[in-house]
């Protein structure tokens, strides 16, 4: 079969309840609650609705539960996401975080990982390897990716490693070099470049491209540097109108740039879509309530670059 889809987006997909509460509780206490709303999340569900609304054809490669709502499927379809490896397991529930914050900014946060905890013992989702240009292996159990990645090689497709802040708890250092030595793109933010480099035994982000061709390192408000074999590029941030939850910028980061491979676009703009869709995605709370379209990015992008 003719490859279809630009990206497949592997990792979670999961419902957010972001509960506001006086105080966070002691233990064996109670508190009322002053708020609590329901967002679509998910770092596979956030990149790819974003990357869709910005054009890019995309599959996403995840498991639910039958629980999972109707109305998140009908988001991802409106955007004209690919879900034929968005796979129900029966028996078990949808992905679901709880986050619980106070006036004063704290918070804790209780997590059901559902189908996604024992994905190394789950087949490969295919059609997100076969049926695509490029990988996107996001969080989610280092063992299953080693066989999407062998897949991926066998196949010839590129691959981009994001494992986000699992690098930290989920990773051991060969499962990481096994998956590092296979990409193409390497994603992560100023800690999660730190660990990287500890597991690959080099004091500098350049000496991941001993393994990596391409390291992208975000750096929040300070903006993001693209490491290559040929040099460094800096890349500006795209200033937002008001910074209201910094949640999901690192997925928006990676839309923006995917939008900018999948038109043949330099890295230096590609991250500059990466940034500037980011600036969307703090403006409000919740990973996915401002995804822009791929006319308001260009138009917020332009003042760094031309389109």
């Amino acid at each position: 079969m003719a490859v279809k889809n630009f990206l497949g987006a592997f990792g979670h997909v999961v419902l957010d309840y972001i509960v506001t509460v006086p105080r966070l509780p002691d233990p064996n206490t109670s508190i009322q609650i002053l708020d609590r709303r329901r967002y679509f999340g998910g770092t596979a569900g956030n990149l790819a609705r974003a990357a869709a609304r910005l054009g890019v054809r995309t599959s996403l490669a995840s498991f639910v539960g039958p629980d999972f709502p109707e109305d998140y499927r009908d988001a991802f379809r409106e955007d004209g996401v690919d879900l034929r490896d968005l796979r129900v397991v029966r028996g078990r529930s949808t992905p679901t975080a709880w986050v619980f914050s106070d006036r004063r900014g704290n918070q804790m946060a209780i997590v059901d990982q559902g189908p996604m905890k024992d994905t190394a013992r789950r087949p490969v989702l295919r059609h997100s390897v076969r049926d695509v240009e490029l990988v996107h292996l996001g969080t989610g159990r280092p063992e299953y990716y080693v066989r999407v990645a062998d897949l991926a090689e066998d196949l010839g497709r590129s691959i981009a490693f994001d494992p986000s802040q699992e690098i930290h708890y989920v990773y051991r250092r060969s499962l990481f070099l096994s998956l590092l030595r296979r990409s193409t793109y390497f994603f992560g933010n100023e800690a999660e470049i730190a660990r990287a480099k500890r597991f690959a035994g080099t004091t500098s982000t350049a000496g991941l491209l001993r393994h990596a061709e391409v390291v992208v390192a975000t750096l929040g408000s300070r903006g993001s540097v693209i490491f290559t074999r040929e040099g460094k590029v800096r890349v500006p941030r795209v200033r937002p109108g008001r910074v209201v939850d910094v949640t999901g910028a690192g997925d928006a980061y990676r839309a923006g740039f995917y939008a900018g491979l999948a038109r043949g676009l330099d890295l230096r703009r590609c991250g500059i879509l990466g940034s500037a869709v980011a600036s969307f995605v703090v403006e409000t709370k919740g990973t996915q309530t401002n995804l822009p379209t791929w006319d308001r990015v260009v138009a917020r992008a332009r003042r760094h670059a031309t389109f």
